[in-house]
């Protein structure tokens, strides 16, 4: 059994170290990958921002060439000078506009080459504004109206609408793509961790259902040992261990109250077998010994081999010396008997017995055990195969009665 339980608590720490190392790699691995995920996310995050910036810098862009071109028409028009507000503000603000859309659009190669065109479209249409409001101006209307009639404006416009809604296009689609890319990877990172955890509980309470296995073995085999503690391996009956822990056990409480017997028995002839036929037949004439005296006594008895050739009878809620005595004849008997089986008369086996009573005889129970084994010398004493009462020297009892052989 230990080389059984060695082996399997090696193996239970063999799990274990497994199972912590599975953990420790996977949250590990786990880690790393959300660190990854997380960082692709935060690119995501930062190029729909600048999708957004660029993206704001071009509609921005278009409204000032379109406020500008509203309040060149205006004045064109109608001579008000109101209309040149627009115009003014548009054409002061187009500068800025333009460096923000550059800017914004970075080192990508293909959307700076578009801000170059809409940049340059956009100087040829603030030119061609500023040309027909300075004819106007200068009282040529008729002239700035035909300049616009060339359309010469609007193919500027159209130039710049078609490099402009190239540009608006190309980031709306970055800006689409880095989206679903950080949606995909949330849903993808919330799923795994979802996996984690159900994996880490997994695991946990794989590690719970090892580790109790474990206990529940190490507690199966301390109970083994406690019990071969108190027990005698040849006979299977308890041992001293077992006998003194039950005498203690009736000490301070209500069994105090009742009338408690103790039996202790010393097998006479036992030597002369052991001598004659050695330790097997010995060993043999033991347990078959042990069975008769325990089919002699009751269930509540307690029935202990204390040495070599020596048991003891502890018997609670006794009766009286006549049934004391009657089991003593008893336990004498089936001793005779089994010598007389096992050898036939060639050994002369038989017990000798002395009793010890509480509370009549002995004045606490913690004292029967020694009691008894004086009075068990007593009957040896006087012949062997007899029993003997004894009692402490203050109770004034009579403390031998003879039974011959």
């Amino acid at each position: 059994m230990p080389a059984r339980l060695f082996r399997s608590a090696k193996a239970d720490r063999n799990r274990f170290i497994a199972l912590y190392i599975s953990m420790a790699i996977g949250l590990l691995v786990a880690a790393g990958l959300f660190v990854y995920e997380a960082k692709i996310i935060v690119a995501d995050g930062l190029r729909d921002e600048e999708a957004f910036a660029v993206l704001g810098a071009a509609n921005r862009v278009l409204h000032d060439l379109e406020n500008a071109e509203t309040g060149q028409r205006g004045y064109l028009l109608t001579g008000d000078e109101a209309y040149l507000v627009p115009y003014r503000q548009g054409i002061r603000d187009l500068d800025d506009t333009v460096l923000r859309l550059q800017q914004a659009a970075g080192s990508d190669e293909k959307s700076l080459e578009l801000v170059r065109r809409v940049e340059h479209a956009k100087t040829d249409k603030v030119v061609e504004l500023a040309r027909t409001i300075e004819l106007a101006r200068s009282g040529n209307r008729a002239a700035a109206i035909q300049l616009v009639q060339t359309n010469e404006g609007k193919a500027y416009m159209d130039g710049l609408r078609q490099d402009l809604g190239e540009l608006l296009n190309e980031w709306r689609e970055r800006r689409k793509v880095a989206t679903q890319d950080a949606h995909r990877r949330l849903v993808f990172g919330s799923a795994a961790l979802v996996a984690i955890a159900v994996l880490v509980c997994c695991l946990m309470g794989y590690t719970v259902y090892v580790q109790r296995r474990a206990f529940a073995r190490v507690h199966a085999y301390s109970n083994m040992l406690d019990q071969q503690a108190a027990q005698d391996t040849l006979t299977g009956l308890p041992n001293r261990r077992r006998l003194l822990s039950a005498i203690d056990a009736l000490s301070g409480n209500e069994a105090e109250s009742r009338r408690i017997a103790l039996l202790y028995l010393d097998i006479d002839g036992f030597k002369k077998v052991n001598d004659a036929m050695g330790h097997s037949a010995g060993d043999v004439l033991l347990r078959r010994l042990a069975e008769s005296l325990r089919a002699a006594t009751r269930q509540s008895d307690t029935l202990a081999r204390v040495g070599g050739d020596e048991f003891v009878l502890l018997a609670t809620d006794c009766g009286d010396d006549a049934q004391l005595r009657e089991l003593a004849e008893r336990l004498v008997s089936g001793v005779r008997a089994i010598g007389d089986k096992e050898y036939g008369g060639r050994f002369a086996i038989g017990v000798s017995i002395g009793i010890a009573t509480f509370p009549d005889r002995v004045q606490s129970i913690a004292g029967l055990l020694d009691v008894a084994d004086a009075a068990m010398y007593a009957a040896k004493r006087s012949g062997r195969s007899t029993y003997s009462f004894g009692s402490s020297p203050a109770a004034g009892l009579s403390n031998v009665i003879k039974l011959t052989r």
